[in-house]
């Protein structure tokens, strides 16, 4: 589904557009610091490293324009940087290969290239030199379309700390009055819920992970003993943008291993019908709906369900 962007957000991607090409500017300019321009030492770059290279391809792959691309390339055959190869197949193309004196050329442009980028980043600290990669990463996976395959070996598993229980009551009441229009009476029974979590808490029987990625909390799940050696989870949530990746498995295979560790017998939760994904994610642990039951909550009509496991069986 999509949706027209707000006035603002043209305005904030126009402006990081003009900061980011000014960048690119000094880049060009300074960067390579040889006579050719960061365009052309793509060209070179692309040759080298792209099977069956023709002007087709670097024009599809640049989206350069093609008057502009020949006269490069002739400079480039007269510089004796490149050579061209015809297709046995369709005399029509030319394969482009780099010469030995090309290969040259580019090699003192990327170790160049490399000197000039480390001097550009090399008064952030480490962190900001992560997180900066880590924010270009998430740029080029939202703008293609792609996962962010970052985000998959980033995302940590830790317990709860001071300042965590308000904002996992914070993620569910966004997250559910957006997703499900839930309304405020939810925000209470999420708030209540966890503040009972606090009196009561028990190191031995109850514990509260979050799943975390550069420092913001994106996900959580806990669990509550409840006596007789039965345990209940709770809070079960992982943020939209990190669904898909494992987050949610990697905590419940935490919160299993915990009910495991401290020898409880059964653990039980309680959702609703149209959660599908964290139903199969239950379902794939072991647990079997036990009871439904209907009626008007949290500003809507919802069926909610029970779902058992005997650890002793599974």
């Amino acid at each position: 589904m999509t949706s027209c962007p707000a006035d603002s957000t043209i305005a904030r991607v126009r402006r990081f557009n003009r900061f980011y090409t000014r960048i690119l500017g000094l880049l060009d300019r300074h960067i390579l610091d040889s006579p050719f321009s960061l365009t052309e030492a793509r060209v070179l770059f692309e040759i080298a490293n792209t099977r069956g290279c023709t002007a087709t391809k670097l024009i599809e792959l640049l989206e350069i324009d093609p008057g502009y691309l020949s006269r490069m390339l002739k400079k480039f055959e007269k510089q004796n940087l490149i050579f061209k190869e015809k297709s046995a197949s369709d005399g029509r193309f030319h394969f482009l290969h780099l010469t030995r004196k090309g290969r040259d050329v580019l090699a003192k442009l990327n170790e160049s290239a490399d000197r000039q980028i480390a001097k550009l980043i090399g008064s952030l600290s480490g962190d900001r030199q992560a997180a900066l990669v880590k924010s270009m990463a998430r740029i080029e996976a939202v703008l293609s379309g792609q996962p962010d395959s970052s985000i998959d070996s980033s995302v940590t598993i830790r317990t709860h700390r001071p300042g965590d229980i308000g904002y996992v009551a914070y993620q569910h009441g966004v997250l559910y009055a957006k997703e499900y229009g839930f309304d405020l009476t939810f925000d209470y029974y999420v708030a209540r819920g966890l503040v009972e979590f606090l009196e009561n808490y028990d190191s031995v029987t109850d514990r509260l992970w979050l799943a975390e990625y550069d420092g913001q909390i994106v996900g959580s799940i806990a669990i509550v003993g409840r006596g007789g050696n039965t345990a209940q989870l709770r809070w079960f949530l992982v943020e939209p943008g990190f669904r898909g990746r494992g987050v949610g498995r990697r905590l419940m295979a935490e919160a299993m291993n915990f009910c495991r560790e401290r020898q409880f017998a059964k653990v039980f939760l309680w959702t609703f019908d149209a959660l599908h994904a964290a139903r199969h994610l239950y379902q794939s642990f072991g647990f079997q709906l036990t009871d439904r039951k209907e009626h008007d909550v949290w500003g809507r009509h919802l069926v909610e369900e029970r779902w058992d496991l005997d650890l002793g069986r599974a």
